[in-house]
């Protein structure tokens, strides 16, 4: 089978603007990752811990410094710490807790952790809602980034392999306007938005239904008009609502990748002459 050569420069172009997305990707879901860990680790660890009651002798106090406070006024705090010695079965050891009550020579009822020989003061109640929240929060984040991330980078791909081939369109998009506005973070990537509907597709589907195409400007071919009719090609498996688009102008040759979305509020409406066929 021969294989069609296409214009790929903006649908390249495309490709390396998603490279920023997919470096940052990676970056928040190694992040979500490790707290993630470090979280279900801990809720594991007070999950699976056992305690031996026994009696507790304060041999020394001391002082513990501290660095508290939000990112803007961090500072340092001490606390009063005492030295607890203690014996369970076949183990003799100690553990400094913060007390600015209990006074050197006190003998005291202690919870002596099994797995670690941490000192506790009152019977441990397990982990709290809050081990349980970010435990599963972070969990979960971090299972949706590492989706996001699969999609990101199995879209790019997917425009990198592109191929129009013997394929036939999988919609056309009937064109009621041209705009550019600002998006991106801080509002500053120039976008250019395609608005109108889809006149046909394959499958029948959102047949009828307004939608918008946006792509950044410096991905967009400079096209003096675009005609009433573009031809699309879905990219993203979520492209049957919307997704990752390659969108193509027979006159002029012209192919680039676009973002294409269904406003929620405007699903309803029909698109005049929607439902004819692709000529």
């Amino acid at each position: 089978m021969s294989t069609t050569t296409i214009d790929r420069r903006y649908i390249n172009r495309a490709v390396r603007g998603r490279t920023v997305l997919v470096i940052a990707l990676v970056f928040l879901t190694a992040l979500a990752g490790f707290v993630g860990f470090g979280n279900v680790r801990d809720l594991a660890a007070d999950l699976t811990a056992s305690y031996t009651t026994t009696t507790g002798q304060v041999v020394d106090e001391g002082t513990e410094r501290v660095l508290e406070g939000s990112r803007r006024s961090k500072h340092w705090e001490e606390y009063r710490t005492v030295t607890v010695t203690y014996d369970v079965p076949g183990t003799a050891g100690s553990d400094e807790i913060r007390s600015d009550t209990i006074q050197v020579g006190e003998t005291l009822d202690v919870w002596v952790r099994d797995q670690t020989g941490e000192v506790a003061l009152e019977a441990p109640a397990g982990p709290d809602f809050w081990q349980w929240f970010w435990a599963v929060t972070t969990t979960l984040l971090t299972l949706l980034l590492a989706w996001w991330l699969f999609v990101t980078v199995r879209n790019s791909f997917r425009l990198l392999a592109f191929r129009p081939d013997a394929r036939k369109p999988d919609f056309v998009f009937a064109l009621s306007g041209v705009s550019a506005v600002n998006g991106g973070r801080n509002g500053k990537l120039q976008l250019l938005e395609l608005a109108g509907g889809i006149e046909s597709s394959a499958g029948e589907q959102r047949v009828g239904e307004r939608a918008t195409l946006s792509s950044a400007v410096k991905q967009t071919p400079p096209v003096a008009t675009f005609p009433p009719r573009i031809l699309g090609y879905r990219v993203s498996a979520r492209s049957i609502t919307d997704g990752i688009v390659i969108l193509h102008l027979p006159d002029t040759d012209a192919w680039w990748a676009a973002t294409l979305t269904f406003p929620s509020s405007l699903q309803t409406t029909q698109v005049t002459g929607s439902g004819a066929a692709q000529g």
